[in-house]
């Protein structure tokens, strides 16, 4: 089982212990059954058997502290083996390509992290306690055969049938698993749709209904088949109940009529098989919850290996995500030279060609200005994941302080990292944190809030104290504003500035494009802005405007023109 197979996988030691006090604990309920029988017998006798009623405490106490200690341990040892799965999870994704995340979207990674990993949790208690049961139903077995061997040998015939028919069933019901799993991921999609989009579809009466009905529908589907699952379990289940009582019913009316030593025995035999009724039950009825937990871990497993394949492809590049020298930073004293730089999407197989950015030759000189422009789909947005290395270049180069009398530096798989750790980045997508990441040393408050004072964001909207912003739920432009103080705080020598004027108002906006940008330049930083404001487009050094994936930069006359055109 899949689940067996990652729990063994990231335990660090072999849960000897526990099998122990299970045995224990099945050895002693097993006694126990043995004392209440010798008990019954010795019922009509006036005085009390002493020592009987010994043994009988002496094996509950046992009883409590060996299932206490396996719940307890089991417990504790699940949870930390979830928690390492999550972790190593989410480590894996942190390390991977931003294609791989793009490509493999994230409703699934979201899935395995919290439901498949909540499904294992759950179904620890299931798994100890079954093992227990299960240690408890040989024990009664191996004492029921001492009593009556054609008992013992019935009851074994009804079980291995029972398993049998769960068995052969077993195909149909992973299978059934599987598709409940494909179409969970696919409802975090449409319920993905309704909390994302919840302002567009609050805007749109006809939109609003028929994403809700896209999201009803694939939930409708999903009950369908979780019942579909849950009812193909009933029937085995069912059926192997039935078969049970049917071959208890032959141990208590038939076997007495063929053996009539069998009589004298009957009462202990079915006392027995009644003390294990409940834990076989427990044992039917705790396989859908494990099926659920098994098909979970696939999943995990499945996407883990899919992780470690693009991981292993960086791994052949000698790229080492963990290594120290990725918290360094490579130097960059004059320029950016970017030779022949191009990116091209894989092929869907469909349409032909891909879309292609490049390749672009462009010397950036450290501390320049620079505009980028261009309508929807001209591969700004490409050129800005391709220039920060989240997408690596199918060919061409990036080489820093490059001169006619030295090579300079080239950006390769192994330094990028070090290369990146140049770079600040507002995207139009960006994230807001709530704490100042990755800035080395302790952070000064009173600086921060002289930043968020410059980016006009009083204290009353938010302040930074205990390493932490007050709030990050402000409104769009204030939100790019305290996106703004981020950036300046992380002081890097290279700044990616995308879109970012476009929720400011106007007189913020002037700030942005006047004061802003020009204090950044006049402390050497190198600056790249997307900017369609053209009323603006006087103020950087150098202005770049893609088209169809290629990039041309504009002369100075055509910038001034556009500028003119713009305020008429």
């Amino acid at each position: 089982m899949y689940l067996f197979k990652l729990l063994l996988r990231e335990l660090r030691k072999r849960p000897y212990a526990l099998l122990i006090y299970s045995a224990i604990s099945g050895g002693v309920n097993a006694a126990l059954i043995g004392i209440i029988n010798t008990a019954a017998e010795t019922v009509s006798n006036s005085a009390i058997n002493w020592q009987l009623t010994v043994l009988y405490a002496l094996c509950l106490g046992i009883i409590y502290l060996t299932k206490r200690y396996v719940l307890d341990r089991s417990s504790i040892m699940v949870e930390t083996v979830v928690n390492r799965i999550r972790h190593s999870l989410a480590n894996k994704v942190r390390h991977t390509e931003l294609s791989t995340l793009e490509n493999r979207g994230t409703s699934g990674i979201y899935a395995r992290i919290s439901q498949d990993a909540t499904s294992i949790s759950n179904a620890s208690t299931t798994i100890i306690n079954g093992a227990q049961e299960s240690v408890l139903i040989i024990f009664t077995l191996l004492y029921i055969s001492t009593i009556s061997l054609g008992s013992f040998v019935l009851i074994v015939i009804g079980i291995a049938i029972g398993v049998a028919n769960f068995i052969s069933h077993s195909g149909t019901f992973n299978m059934l698993w599987m598709e409940v799993s494909q179409k969970e991921t696919e409802f975090f999609d449409k319920l993905d749709n309704i909390l994302k989009g919840f302002k567009e579809i609050s805007l749109n009466r006809l939109k609003n209904e028929r994403v809700f009905n896209n999201y009803t529908a694939t939930n409708n589907i999903l009950r369908k088949k979780r019942i579909k699952t849950s009812l193909s379990y009933n029937t085995s289940m069912v059926f192997t109940q039935i078969f049970f009582y049917i071959l208890l019913g032959v141990i208590l009316f038939v076997l007495p009529k063929i053996h009539a030593e069998h009589e004298v025995v009957i009462v202990k035999v079915v006392t027995s098989v009644l003390f294990i009724v409940g834990p076989l039950e427990a044992l039917l009825f705790s396989v859908p919850l494990l099926a659920n937990a098994d098909n979970a871990a696939n999943n995990i497993l499945t996407l883990e290996e899919q992780l470690k394949e693009d991981l292993e492809k960086l791994g052949e590049s000698e790229v080492q995500p963990n290594s120290i020298e990725n918290f360094k930073t490579l130097s960059f004293k004059k320029n950016l030279t970017l030779n022949q730089l191009t990116f091209q999407y894989p092929s869907n197989g469909k349409n032909g060609a891909s879309f292609q950015v490049g390749p672009i030759d462009l010397e950036i000189q450290k501390g320049e200005l620079i505009f980028i422009t261009g309508g929807n789909g001209s591969g700004k947005s490409t050129f800005l994941k391709l220039f920060t290395g989240l997408y690596k270049p199918t060919q061409g180069s990036l080489i820093i302080d490059k001169t006619p009398n030295k090579r300079g530096t080239p950006v390769t798989l192994q330094n990028y990292q070090q290369y990146q750790n140049l770079l600040s980045t507002i995207f139009s997508d960006y994230h807001l944190f709530d704490k100042l990441y990755g800035i080395p040393g302790k952070v000064d408050a009173e600086t921060v809030n002289t930043v968020l004072g410059m980016m006009e964001l009083p204290p009353e909207k938010v302040t930074y104290s205990n390493e932490t912003f007050s709030t990050i739920k402000l409104s769009s432009g204030q939100k790019k504003r305290l996106a703004l103080t981020t950036a300046i705080m992380e002081d890097k020598e290279i700044y990616i500035f995308d879109e970012v004027a476009a929720d400011l108002d106007p007189a913020f906006r002037d700030k942005f494009y006047y004061k802003i940008l020009p204090a950044l330049k006049k402390r050497g930083k190198t600056l790249f802005v997307v900017s369609h404001d053209q009323q603006y487009w006087n103020v950087p050094d150098r202005m770049l405007q893609f088209q169809d994936g290629k990039m041309k930069e504009l002369s100075k006359n055509e910038m001034k023109s556009l500028v003119e055109m713009a305020i008429k």
